[in-house]
């Protein structure tokens, strides 16, 4: 077995353009190990491997290293100041962003903070009481050993901007396991089991140099004066096992006014490794859920072998913008402000390597990247969806899970772009993104898969605007410890009903499935209305075999018929239900 040692607290430097020391931590919380580093790029591994390689590992209990995920990165563009110049941002496999804060308004970061070791990731762990203070564990991804070294709660940087659970009651940060503890913000109490927090800024390596230009690097302006707080965080329960999250604050601090500001996620999905599951993968989005995927076309992966995973980003809050309308109304986990409203996924463009239209190739000018971010081509042309033949800025908007609407007819080495704007940004102006990452094979095939993708950004939400608060959004209880010999999908009772009523299901025992979760089942059950709409998701989790029963509260929905699913791999059961008031 391969062994990766001391990997979280390894410093090594990166050269880009001069050798500001640039940090790279892992994280396992769950069924992902991927990787995170100072300078803003993610999900990108340089360290393990002579050559960089895909750093997002699933699942982490094949005994074979299987990657979903090549790199990822976040892009900021915005006309700047009176004369209205663009300026960018970006990272994904090189980046414009340095390790640190900018300290002093409108003022170019000093060389100091570049020197400053303190400015590294902090990970820590909230679940296991005896990694309070700090310690290491080892854990297995894809055959592979890596060494997690955890910082102490007390290390937690409460003064370089890093959030903490108010717990005891007690102004001011005072860590223990019944105290105040390390969190994620906004008043939030959710208790993740890792939770990685890093500040950078675009004055790369402490100057006020142009942006470097590369593949997939828009560069070629001044720094915009952007400072970003990064958290990252996992939950190991079920319904998270397979997501992870990942909170943005952006944070204007030039002297100058961002006009038309767009934040943007980049990502370059492969499913399957570099070598073979590269140039297979066909792309989409759903506009109405802020999500984005790649999902397989061909249904087949050398990495994967057959019905490989989907994978997606969903904007679980995205900026927000000021309209002065009292009708608009920004709902958010922590507060409700009347007069703004959420943006959302304003676009997604899809560009390919080495594509034969120069106007959808790796943008490495920052023109080009801020076009793909306005919802154009890198050329500046509009996008015209090929079914419908409207303008459009989404990319592949259909369906691709039940194959309607404009969908990826082709397979390419597709990366994408994922955006919200545009929005203007005073001078010390902050915005909060807050992304997930979900990844999913439950389905049985490429587009059912993308079914089920769909459902878990649905429940990611959920989640989020419940504060984490349960492992589960729904009252899934098992009920019986006797494996079942068939599937089996029960009348719910009450029926009809007011405005409860449980639901009973078996899952019985999986014979020759591959992989080492061969006795777990991708399960999925949802409600939908006379005219077919989804209403809710029930269940959207792995279960081992046994009889389950979960409660429905439709306290929030109108009388008449309903229809409750059931998926697991081929199997597909529907009955009807009545909801009387």
């Amino acid at each position: 077995m391969k062994s990766i040692i001391c990997i979280i607290a390894l410093q090594i430097t990166l050269f880009s353009q001069s050798p500001a020391p640039i940090q790279t931590y892992f994280m396992q919380g769950n069924n992902i190990n991927t990787v995170f580093s100072t300078d803003g790029i993610f999900n990108y591994d340089k360290i393990s491997f002579p050559s960089m390689d895909a750093g997002f590992v699933w699942p982490v209990s094949s005994s074979t290293r299987m990657t979903a995920d090549f790199a990822t990165g976040i892009w900021i563009g915005a006309k700047v100041g009176i004369q209205r110049e663009l300026r960018l941002a970006a990272s994904i496999y090189s980046s414009h962003f340095t390790p640190g804060n900018i300290p002093v308004l409108g003022q170019i970061t000093p060389q100091s903070v570049c020197s400053d070791p303190t400015w590294k990731g902090y990970l820590v762990q909230l679940t296991d009481q005896s990694l309070v203070n700090g310690g290491t564990r080892i854990k297995t991804a894809g055959g592979t050993q890596y060494t997690f070294v955890y910082e102490s709660w007390a290390s937690w940087p409460v003064a370089k901007g890093a959030p903490y659970a108010e717990v005891n009651g007690i102004p001011g940060y005072q860590p223990g396991w019944t105290g105040d503890r390390p969190g994620i913000g906004n008043g939030s109490l959710a208790r993740p089991d890792d939770l990685l927090f890093m500040v950078y800024q675009d004055y790369t390596n402490c100057t006020n140099q142009m942006h470097l230009a590369e593949i997939s690097l828009p560069g070629g302006t001044l720094p915009l004066g952007v400072e970003i707080h990064q958290l990252s965080f996992m939950f190991n329960c079920p319904g998270l096992q397979d997501m992870y999250f990942m909170k943005f604050k952006i944070i204007n601090r030039s002297s100058l006014v961002w006009d038309s500001t767009f934040i943007t996620i980049a990502n370059d999905i492969d499913i399957g490794n570099l070598q073979c599951g590269a140039a297979d993968d066909a792309a989409g989005c759903d506009s109405t859920r802020n999500l984005a995927f790649i999902y397989n076309g061909d249904n087949l992966d050398c990495n994967y072998g057959g019905n490989p995973p989907v994978l997606g980003t969903r904007m679980l809050q995205s900026p927000i913008k000021f309209t002065g309308n009292n009708n608009d109304t920004a709902k958010l986990p922590y507060d409700t402000l009347i007069g703004y409203k959420l943006l959302g996924m304003t676009s997604f463009i899809r560009f390919t390597n080495a594509n034969l239209d120069p106007c959808f190739n790796d943008p490495d000018e920052a023109v080009a990247g801020y076009n793909f971010m306005r919802g154009l081509d890198g050329c500046g042309r509009t996008i015209i969806n090929q079914v419908t033949g409207q303008p459009t800025t989404y990319f592949y908007p259909g369906n691709a899970c039940t194959l309607n609407g404009w969908i990826d007819s082709s397979i390419n080495d597709n990366r994408y772009t994922q955006s919200s704007g545009p929005i203007t940004m005073n001078s010390n102006d902050t915005q909060i993104m807050v992304i997930s990452f979900a990844v999913t094979r439950a389905g049985g095939n490429s587009n059912q898969n993308v079914c089920n993708l769909i459902s878990m950004s649905d429940s990611a939400l959920k989640y989020y605007y419940t504060d984490f608060q349960s492992c589960s959004t729904i009252g899934i209880q098992p009920i019986s410890n006797e494996v079942p010999e068939r599937f089996a999908l029960y009348q719910n009772y009450p029926n009809p009903f007011n405005p409860a009523t449980k639901i009973k299901f078996e899952i019985p025992l999986l014979r020759g499935v591959d992989g080492a979760k061969g006795d777990r089942r991708g399960v999925l059950l949802q409600v939908y209305d006379i005219l077919g709409r989804e209403i809710t998701t029930l269940v959207n989790e792995e279960l081992k075999p046994g009889t389950y029963e979960v409660d429905w509260q439709a306290e929030n929905y109108p009388s008449g018929v309903y229809f409750y699913t059931l998926r697991a791999g081929s199997i597909n059961e529907t009955k009807k239900m009545v909801l009387l008031k």
